[in-house]
Formats: C-alpha cells, sequence, structure tokens
C-alpha cells in the first residue's frame, strides 16, 4: 500500500468556474489527466511492461498527439542522452504499429524521417536521444529506460470569489 502522501499538481485547465488538477503518488509527474513515471533503469520491452504494470497497474507511454510528445521530450531532454521505451509494437504486422496493451492502432505518430516502416527484428518503438526524442523502432530486446503512464485522479474545484 502506497504513502497517502499524494503530490498535488495545479494542472491549469480552467472551465466556466470549475478548475481541475490531478493527483497522483509521488514520484510521478501530473500532465493533462495523465501521471508519468521515469524509470531511468535500462531492460528489454518485455520486462518495461511488467514494471508499469507492476506500478500502479499503469502501462508503457501512449502518446496521443503533439502536446503530450513535446511535454514528454522536454522532461527527457533532462536525463541526457537516454531513450525511452513506449507501448508501441509491430510485432504482428511489420510496418503497421500499434499500442502493446490496447492493438489500437496511433492517432499521433512522431518517427524520425525513414524510420517507423519495413525493419526487421526492429519491432519496438522508443524515444531516441540521438534524433532529438523523435521515434525509431529498435529490437525489443534492447535495454531502453522505462516510461509508465497512468491515468491521473482528477479532481474538479469550484472558484469562489
Amino acid at each position: 500500500m502506497w504513502s497517502r502522501s499524494v503530490s498535488l499538481v495545479l494542472c491549469v485547465l480552467i472551465s466556466g468556474c470549475v478548475s481541475y488538477y490531478t493527483t497522483f503518488k509521488d514520484g510521478w509527474i501530473a500532465f493533462s489527466g495523465s501521471c508519468y513515471l521515469f524509470r531511468a533503469q535500462a531492460m528489454p520491452f518485455t520486462e518495461a511492461v511488467h514494471f508499469c504494470q507492476q506500478h500502479e497497474h499503469s502501462n508503457l507511454v501512449h502518446v496521443d498527439d503533439d502536446i503530450e510528445n513535446s511535454f514528454l521530450k522536454d522532461r527527457m531532454r533532462l536525463y541526457k542522452d537516454a531513450g525511452w521505451w513506449m507501448g508501441l509494437t509491430d510485432e504482428d504486422i511489420e510496418g503497421v504499429w500499434q499500442w502493446f496493451d490496447t492493438d489500437e492502432r496511433p492517432t499521433f505518430t512522431d518517427f524520425k524521417p525513414g524510420d517507423g516502416g519495413d525493419h526487421n527484428n526492429e519491432d519496438c518503438a522508443t524515444f531516441d536521444p540521438v534524433c532529438d526524442y523523435n521515434w525509431v523502432d529498435t529490437s525489443c530486446s534492447d535495454r531502453i529506460f522505462v516510461l509508465c503512464e497512468a491515468s491521473g485522479h482528477e479532481y474538479g474545484a469550484a472558484i469562489v470569489g
């Protein structure tokens, strides 16, 4: 059971007279309704999947849009020259990417030009520091840092003024 101490992050999302904030366990970073755990520990893709599942029943990160992608890249730059797993694979059909835990196709991608296509034995996607954290496909057995994502706990608070 995790400690009752919870990080409180105010997400400046104001709709009418209600503001929203996201909370999650210490060590996680909240952004736009999700919480992220950057684990600077290298492991293969399958181990990374299990690691996330054991931490708040999260998954390897799903990137839904350019705003989320930019936020994540900014955080990754703080770690200097480290690649990060995401939950995207093309193990079933080469060049057809889908999220590992849902089998859904991504609505947004940021592959480095010339990457993300037909590369045998490179079935998992990572954020690559060599190309400013654009996505590349790599071998799932490579040892890469882990980036988990979980749904945050959003709360609304009426603004009384």
